[in-house]
């Protein structure tokens, strides 16, 4: 079957995830993966310095040390940690195997910064040594990418008495953070809502009628607050995502510009010409095989620019002639999306989860 490849965004960042990870860890033909991801993490760190880390970082961040003991899951909520431990876990599904090409896979796709899993498992890579290296480029590039998007200030700081009226709001479980998602209401409706409000943007259309709005904590508050008894009569649910800072906007256009400089460090990426299998964008329908720079794809498509997630997911699974999908989770979100996306599609699509795709290739 004609199979795509399809990896979530940070939807994937709670217990679930670590219990995936704790699985994948476990395993021993898994070793000299986890033993690249650690080496890879600890060069990181002592890359940024410690001022940096303490800056980003509100705890000491061992992935080895939490997978070996106890996880403090509250760390998710910082975006650093939730992406690297959404990438670690996604690209380990994309070890060389004696199935080889024969699986099938034609194409990837990634929701956020399953984009870059996306490329790893464009490249193919049948070679252990070459695949490790490659995961290990591949992993400092959304690390650096992480912690240059949390050293930039925030404009606005919410008070703490607006936190407060949030959370006292019944069934506002979560804490306000720089991005929110609103259920129930069109593009267009949204768009209109948020006109006036220039410090926002609508930086994800997941699907017809969910899309999420980046920005400062202070004005997703503010907007909230201003738009409250219009979204109850609408029946509109809204709900901060626990990401820890605004992706897809422009307001991390900065943080996209100094990763260029630790391209040094990150090491080598593979170029357009490296895919073997067409990977697409999520801003327009494109395939990234005609790109000239995909590590400035990677930047502007999770840091600067908006998801189109309908028109992504139907030219994809138009263009390679997708028969089959594979969850490569870690989370629903991705596949979820491209369900509701498709349902107006004539063309039969089956999805599966990536563990039942990988248990016929052993």
């Amino acid at each position: 079957m004609r199979t795509l490849l399809l990896f979530d965004g940070l939807g994937g960042t709670n217990d679930t995830l670590v219990a995936a990870l704790r699985e994948l860890y476990a395993r021993p033909e898994n070793t000299a993966y986890f033993h690249t991801v650690f080496t890879v993490l600890d060069d990181v760190l002592k890359y940024i310095g410690n001022e940096t880390r303490r800056t980003v970082l509100p705890f000491d961040f061992s992935l080895k040390q939490w997978l070996d003991g106890d996880f403090p899951v509250a760390a998710l909520r910082n975006s650093i940690v939730a992406g690297i431990c959404v990438h670690v876990c996604q690209v380990c599904h994309l070890q060389p195997t004696a199935r080889g090409a024969d699986d099938g896979v034609v194409a990837a796709l990634g929701h956020s910064i399953g984009l870059q899993a996306a490329v790893v498992a464009g490249v193919r890579a049948r070679r252990v040594d070459e695949f490790l290296a490659l995961a290990a480029s591949s992993l400092k590039l959304v690390a650096l990418s992480l912690v240059r998007g949390h050293q930039l200030d925030e404009a606005r700081v919410a008070s703490p008495e607006l936190v407060s009226r949030y959370l006292a709001r019944d069934g506002k479980g979560r804490t306000p953070s720089p991005m929110a998602s609103l259920t129930g209401m069109s593009r267009h409706e949204l768009s209109s809502a948020v006109r006036g409000y220039d410090r926002l943007s609508v930086s994800l259309v997941n699907s017809p009628t969910v899309q999420v709005l980046s920005g400062s904590t202070a004005d997703l508050l503010d907007f909230y607050f201003a738009h409250e008894d219009a979204f109850a009569e609408a029946r509109v649910s809204w709900a901060f995502l626990s990401n820890s800072i605004p992706f897809h906007s422009s307001r991390l256009a900065p943080a996209a510009l100094r990763v260029r400089d630790d391209l040094a460090f990150i090491g080598p990426m593979p170029g357009a010409d490296a895919l073997k299998v067409p990977v697409y964008a999520t801003d327009a329908p494109r395939n990234l095989q005609q790109s000239t720079d995909l590590v400035q794809e990677f930047l502007d498509q999770v840091l600067v620019r908006p998801i189109e997630w309908e028109p992504a997911a139907r030219h994809a699974i138009g263009d390679a002639g997708i028969e089959r999908v594979v969850d490569c989770g870690p989370g629903p979100a991705a596949r979820r999306f491209t369900r509701e996306c498709l349902r107006a599609d004539a063309r039969p699509v089956r999805f599966e989860s990536v563990q039942q795709f990988s248990r016929r290739a052993r």
